[in-house]
């Protein structure tokens, strides 16, 4: 089977004359296949006659005879695969190798070639290569300016009627331009100064292309632009009869420029090169070259010049006082700096390295000190430069008078630990000026010598250290430091030394209010490790079940504790409960928190029923024991006060209206009594220490009954006990692992 060129299509040609062949002409280029299809007009072909196909020379192409054979002729027997039916009025085939040769309109014969039927035939077009165009042609370029170019070729598609039209493609330096019009003429903005080299070459409607003309040469003319001077610099800073250089000014521009130099806005000088000798104070001012030529001038940037002196330090005051200033804490402090200069220099006010204040381009220079603190003392300077000599500096002493406090660069230790027997080392870091004396006291005997030792840090900064070795039972407790250096009055600082052992409770333990539907954020404050690195034991409870399940472990870092829980259920209540621990035991106590996951459970009610139920049963016998609870309650403080001892107490709210932000929830991790399970809320009834069948309600316990107290605090016979602090005040933890931890258990 032939195979028909792709490239091979039907175009309409406009305004086709009576008589003309009636279907679309066909485009071919050469070697490729034509493929014709035409209709014979009705009655165009006789009864019982033959159809000749006849070439644009008259020679016919084939012939159709009345009972339907297919007969090639001559030369084209071997070219044509016909696919027509006479009968239903329909002449289609193919011509393979199409030669320009072929061009022309092939029409209709009734019985032979001389009976020609009207409107029946097609015409075929043979595409042609345009011809190469010429060198572009331009109108005189210059910059920023509308140029044309133009560019010519001629079609050799045949026949010439084609009604074919040639559109032309341009490019510079090899590469495409985007043009609006694809006409022969190419007109644009020229927006280059640059020479470029601009071709074209055209391309038929059909795609065949031409090559490419040869390349036009575009050089546009324009006025100076890119000036520069030689040496570049814009400023020469020199001191009387110092030599200056020569400068030279270059620049860009066609055809070219000449030069003249201006000074002040005065002509001194013409030609490149610009030479001013020996430096004199007539030389001052400002220098700038001007080059021009028939299509404008421009200017360079300027040059100074000027004689100039080092910059000096005329005066350096605080408080208008020079050489060493002294002032209480809290005092208002100004510096003040003014400098003889010329050119105005860069002036810096300094404290030690730390840059207080600059000032570009000025003579004087200030910096007010609000409030003097402590940390303020030291040494304050003002330099200046102005990039002649070296840079100048002058500098006064300024002493804050400041009371003794801890310096917060240190982190506070007030509480440490050791074994009987071991030794330990106290230290207390305050800033005081002038430097303060210590005193080391104690309330109850000791076999420890108190005298202690200090040594300086800094100049408002010193180190309180006493060493107390083989501690025996006497000289476990609280030691007194006393601190005073004449002002604002002395600071006792209180420090204990404790035995080793179990690390001290967590405190604020809560949920943090942003639970997702599988997650949720909890937090905690450690407390004192017992001298020992500790770890925090975190465990939850699932609803539904009685079984506690550690979740992780973590270890202190000192400061508040934030942990995300995850891989929790949708909508399910969780009580969690933390512990710490070292290597002697755990804190004893367990803090609690319970909390919720956002969204509903699966089966809510079937969660929430057994407690609803549980609550209404319950509910009767509370009030009954709650007032046995507050007198046993009373006899249980006395008794601790006596020295007795009881485990399992519960503190906080046991009840809450919903369970998101739940209060903390301590309790003692030693052995219980049936006093301390009725104080447990009803989420916690099923601990490991209690009867996995008995639950209890939930009960709102509070440590001080009176809710509209002036205070937040309980008093139990001189016991004082802070309800848990509130989300907002949460803050980080002053005790770390090695060594800072909080006063007391």
């Amino acid at each position: 089977m032939m195979k028909i060129a792709s490239a091979t299509v039907l175009y309409v040609i406009a305004g086709v004359v009576s008589g003309a062949p009636s279907a679309s002409p066909v485009l071919s280029a050469v070697s490729d296949t034509a493929r014709f299809s035409w209709e014979i007009p009705q009655g165009g072909l006789g009864t019982g006659s033959n159809f000749f196909a006849v070439s644009p020379a008259g020679v016919t192409v084939f012939i159709v005879t009345a009972g339907g054979r297919f007969l090639p002729t001559g030369s084209y027997t071997d070219r044509l695969v016909y696919q027509g039916n006479i009968a239903a009025r329909n002449v289609t085939f193919t011509l393979t190798n199409i030669q320009t040769s072929d061009a022309g309109t092939y029409t209709c014969g009734n019985g032979g070639t001389a009976t020609v039927i009207q409107n029946c035939g097609q015409k075929l077009f043979v595409l042609g290569k345009p011809t190469t165009p010429g060198r572009p042609v331009s109108t005189t370029p210059f910059y920023n300016q509308q140029v044309t170019l133009t560019c010519s070729c001629n079609s050799t598609t045949v026949p010439a009627d084609h009604g074919l039209t040639l559109t032309y493609t341009w490019q510079r330096d090899n590469t495409n331009i985007t043009v609006t019009s694809p006409g022969s003429s190419y007109t644009f903005t020229l927006s280059s100064r640059d020479s470029h080299s601009y071709r074209c070459r055209a391309r038929k409607s059909q795609g065949l292309e031409s090559e490419w003309s040869q390349g036009y040469n575009m050089q546009p003319q324009y006025g100076p632009y890119q000036i520069s001077l030689t040496p570049s610099s814009s400023a020469y800073t020199v001191t009387q009869n110092q030599a200056l250089p020569s400068i030279t000014c270059s620049d860009l521009c066609r055809p070219g420029c000449t030069y003249r130099w201006l000074h002040n806005g005065t002509t001194v000088s013409s030609g490149a090169t610009l030479s001013l000798g020996q430096a004199d104070r007539s030389r001052t001012g400002s220098y700038t070259c001007q080059p021009s030529n028939t299509h404008g001038r421009s200017d360079s940037d300027t040059v100074s010049v000027d004689v100039q002196y080092p910059a000096n330090v005329s005066m350096f005051t605080a408080n208008s006082l020079s050489g060493t200033l002294t002032v209480n804490e809290s005092d208002t402090v100004t510096l003040r700096c003014q400098i003889d200069s010329n050119p105005r220099p860069v002036i810096k006010l300094l404290n030690g390295t730390e840059e207080l204040t600059r000032a570009d381009n000025s003579l004087t220079a200030e910096y007010k000190l609000e409030s003097a603190d402590c940390r303020q003392r030291g040494n304050y300077s003002c330099t200046a430069t102005n990039n002649i000599g070296t840079p100048v500096s002058q500098s006064l002493e300024l002493l804050v008078k400041c009371s003794p406090r801890h310096d917060e660069t240190v982190p506070p230790q007030l509480k440490y630990a050791s074994r009987h027997g071991g030794n330990v080392n106290v230290s207390v870091s305050v800033l005081a000026y002038p430097l303060p004396t210590f005193t080391w006291s104690r309330t109850t005997s000791t076999s420890q010598d108190l005298t202690g030792s200090s040594s300086p840090v800094s100049d408002i900064s010193v180190t309180a250290r006493l060493h107390l070795t083989n501690l025996q039972q006497q000289d476990f407790g609280d030691y007194s430091l006393t601190v005073d250096n004449g002002v604002g009055g002395s600071v006792a600082y209180t420090l204990g030394i404790v035995s080793e052992g179990p690390p001290q409770t967590p405190t604020q333990f809560r949920d943090l209010d942003n639970a997702t539907t599988s997650s949720v954020w909890l937090s905690w404050l450690p407390g004192f490790n017992g001298g020992n690195p500790q770890t925090f034991l975190l465990e939850y409870r699932q609803f539904a079940t009685r079984t506690w399940t550690v979740y992780n472990s973590y270890d202190d870092t000192g400061k508040m504790m934030v942990v995300e829980v995850t891989g929790l259920t949708l909508g399910d209540i969780y009580p969690f409960r933390l512990q710490a621990r070292n290597e002697y035991d755990g804190s004893s106590k367990h803090v609690f928190v319970e909390t919720r996951t956002a969204g509903d459970p699966p089966d809510h009610q079937q969660l929430e029923a057994p407690y609803t139920s549980t609550g209404l049963i319950t509910g009767t016998a509370v009030g009954t024991f709650l007032l046995t609870l507050l007198i046993e309650g009373i006899v249980l403080v006395l008794l601790y006060r006596k020295g007795y001892r009881f485990g399992n107490i519960l503190k906080g709210n046991a009840s809450r209206e919903s369970s998101r932000n739940p209060d903390t929830v301590e309790m003692d991790n030693r052995e219980y009594s049936s006093l301390d399970q009725n104080n447990v809320p009803a989420q916690y009834s099923n601990l490991e220490e209690e009867s996995d069948k008995q639950q209890y309600s939930q009960l709102k316990i509070y440590e001080n009954t009176k809710v509209d107290a002036a205070v937040d605090t309980s008093t139990y016979e001189g016991m004082t006990e802070t309800p848990p602090v509130t989300y907002e005040s949460i803050r980080a933890s002053p005790y770390q692992n090695t060594g800072a931890h909080s006063q007391g258990n």
